[in-house]
């Protein structure tokens, strides 16, 4: 058997290209017809008794198949170990041929580990972040949960519309005077409404109308621009500026607790006790953003100072797991399916790039764990290697100035 090895423009792509000699697949050729003519159904002859030639006639096809398959099973193994691969996946094989005159040939795409040298892990610098916990933070945070305790109450005819107030209006749309309803087929809510209702809260409806409304009262007009973006917004809009004409119906007061009545709305021991907690979690916030950012600074740096190929399949496998996460937050977050076909390739080369950086990043973390003999008590192989990694990160983090 005769074994040629090419390496492809990937480096982790490896073509090799096996013949054997009829004499090296005599046997196998024999054991297969034999099989044939003892299960073969011939019409006219018992099981195993039609003759030799008749069977290779009606199973010729099938003996050949039969015949490929049973020598590449057999050939295969022995290539590998003669060309000294280790393959990782395998692509496909071409160019099979079989002759009882030439004997068996095939070409098989391989896929191996790449070859490269690791980068310096030791020392890395790695910039600290500011995990200060302010207090006009924690007061942020401590109003934001007072308003979770808010009471609504209709407004009086003094009153003027203010953030968390809910809302009840009309707005009706035009793009240069045209009315919205001529222009955007299906999308009768960015068109206009009566009495529609929603609460001055960010992201609950176009900014500009929610910012508009303020300071107004009940019998109010107003006339607001809105300009769409050019990207995720209905084709006709894309980056247009439209008018809105706006007519308050109605409006609800939001009325925030005191701090008694917060205090025990929240069933909380006091407001110190409430800052307290409010503090001890956002401080718990940053400690984790600081250590996931130390982690992103290590990463960065080992993946930038190894730049080498990995095997495809690999990517193939974790662009599929990308794209499956990506689809679900974008399902989640409301994302237009026309959205998705406008940047099918952008978001189809963002996911391939990313899903490479992160092959070749186990790679150097698994490869790390190795030199620096890292080992974890876990049995199954795909979690074993995500714990080895995770592990070796934490082990480069604590190197690092």
């Amino acid at each position: 058997m005769k074994v040629e090895k090419k390496v492809e423009k990937n480096a982790c792509v490896v073509s090799l290209t096996v013949k054997a000699e009829p004499d090296e697949i005599k046997d196998t050729c024999k054991k297969v017809l034999n099989a044939f003519v003892r299960n073969g159904h011939i019409p006219g002859f018992r099981p195993g008794k039609a003759p030799v030639e008749v069977v290779k006639n009606k199973f010729a096809n099938e003996i050949k198949q039969e015949t490929q398959g049973e020598c590449f099973r057999a050939l295969y193994p022995k290539a590998l170990e003669e060309s000294g691969l280790k393959p990782v996946a395998m692509e496909g094989v071409t160019e099979a041929t079989l002759a009882p005159e030439t004997g068996f040939s095939f070409t098989v795409l391989v896929e191996v580990r790449p070859e490269y040298k690791l980068p310096k892990y030791k020392g890395l610098a790695i910039k600290a972040g500011d995990t200060t916990v302010k207090d006009e933070d924690v007061t942020k945070q401590v109003e934001d949960f007072r308003k979770a305790f808010a009471k609504f109450e209709d407004a009086k005819d003094s009153d003027l519309i203010d953030d968390g107030d809910f809302v009840q209006f009309d707005y009706d749309g035009t793009l240069k005077g045209k009315p919205l309803a001529e222009v955007v087929d299906n999308l009768p809510a960015v068109c206009g409404a009566k009495g529609y209702w929603t609460q001055l809260e960010e992201g609950r409806f176009l900014p500009e109308i929610l910012e508009g409304l303020k300071g107004l009262k009940v019998g109010d007009e107003k006339t607001v621009k809105v300009k769409f973006a050019k990207d995720n917004a209905p084709e006709p809009l894309k980056g247009k500026t439209c008018e809105y004409a706006l007519k308050v119906l109605a409006f609800r007061k939001r009325q925030l607790p005191d701090d008694a009545k917060f205090v025990e709305d929240a069933k909380a021991e006091s407001m110190e006790k409430i800052r307290a907690d409010v503090r001890a979690r956002l401080e718990k916030q940053a400690a984790e953003a600081e250590a996931a950012n130390r982690k992103n600074q290590a990463i960065e740096a080992l993946v930038k100072k190894a730049d080498f190929d990995v095997p495809p399949a690999l990517v193939q496998r974790q662009t599929e797991a990308y794209l499956s996460q990506l689809a679900q937050q974008m399902q989640y977050a409301g994302v237009t399916n026309e959205y998705v076909e406008q940047h099918r390739e952008e978001i189809l080369k963002d996911a391939t790039e990313r899903a490479t950086t992160q092959v070749r990043l186990s790679y150097i973390l698994l490869d790390i764990a190795d030199a620096e003999k890292i080992e974890v008590d876990e049995k199954d192989e795909a979690k074993r290697d995500q714990a080895r990694a995770e592990k070796t990160l934490d082990f480069i983090l604590a190197q690092a100035k």
